[in-house]
């Protein structure tokens, strides 16, 4: 019989938790990496081709490191369930700004990642919420709104389609620990992406125009794939070996605070008191999370 250490424990979730927060403050570089590049992709080809460069990055490295994904059996219902996630968050989010506004979209698919993530671990560990960690969750979510600036405008399809990104970030974390339990985690991520960039490549392909693309452009999403994918997804994938996935999802919302933050110094937007607020809302809302018993995973 193992016993339980909790200083071990402590550590484990505080690497955990670490790894996710940097992985989030890569991918919160989205927008200004997109902002500074060219603007002559669509969003829709910027994220298909996004999650594919970056699936292809995960796929040499673990190949080289003799981690192949095809070493392992591919168990369907998680493959599939890892597709889903991928494409779904890297496709219905654009479209949800698209129809919705970006405040709307961003508040709805950010406010629908933690409570689907924590119905997830109800269901599949018997982690039941527990009052830190819902404390955290509503205060970061208060600093989201805002750091969203406002909504003007509510287009219910467009709402639609941000539930659905906003569910493909904890479809995607839980299909890669259950991946986890058989294999390393850098393994785990790469069958995650390359799933998704199954869903993703036809996008790609129907919205690309080999003979209008700056090399700026490309530039700009080879960043975006190998950085904000490749990279991001193997440091996510470390957290979410140590982490619940509730509580992993709930560091993510670290990204938006990320994201106005280099609005503010890099792109010189107006520093106001509502974002400043935000960000620290945000911030403390991940550390009470943090600090849950069920942060860490025991299963």
């Amino acid at each position: 019989m193992i016993e339980h250490d909790p200083q071990r424990s402590r550590g484990s979730t505080f690497w955990g938790v670490a790894a996710v927060a940097v992985a989030t403050s890569l991918i919160g570089t989205i927008g200004t990496a997109a902002e500074l590049g060219p603007d002559s992709l669509s969003p829709v080809a910027t994220g298909a081709w996004r999650g594919v460069i970056g699936a292809a990055g995960l796929l040499v490295v673990s190949t080289s490191r003799g981690l192949a994904p095809w070493r392992y059996r591919l168990p369907v219902r998680w493959v599939l369930l890892a597709g889903f996630g991928v494409a779904a968050s890297q496709l219905s989010f654009f479209e949800a700004m698209d129809r919705t506004g970006v405040a709307v979209g961003t508040l709805v698919a950010i406010g629908v990642g933690p409570l689907m993530a924590g119905v997830l671990d109800w269901l599949a560990y018997r982690h039941r919420p527990d009052r830190r960690w819902l404390a955290g969750v509503a205060v970061a979510l208060a600093g989201v709104v805002l750091l969203s600036g406002g909504a003007e405008q509510v287009v219910w399809s467009g709402v639609a389609f941000a539930v659905l990104a906003g569910s493909g970030i904890p479809a995607m974390g839980f299909a890669a620990q259950q991946l986890m339990r058989d294999r390393p985690l850098l393994t785990a991520m790469t069958t995650v992406m390359m799933a998704g960039s199954v869903f993703l490549l036809p996008f790609g392909l129907i919205s690309l125009d080999t003979s209008s693309i700056p090399f700026g452009s490309v530039l700009t999403v080879v960043y975006l794939g190998l950085v904000t994918v490749t990279l991001a997804h193997w440091l996510w994938g470390a957290g979410l070996k140590r982490l619940t996935l509730s509580v992993a999802v709930v560091v993510g919302l670290l990204e938006p605070a990320v994201a106005a933050t280099l609005a503010m110094t890099v792109l010189s937007e107006p520093v106001t008191v509502a974002l400043i607020a935000g960000i620290c809302l945000v911030i403390a809302g991940v550390a009470v999370t943090s600090l849950s018993p069920i942060a860490g995973r025991h299963d």
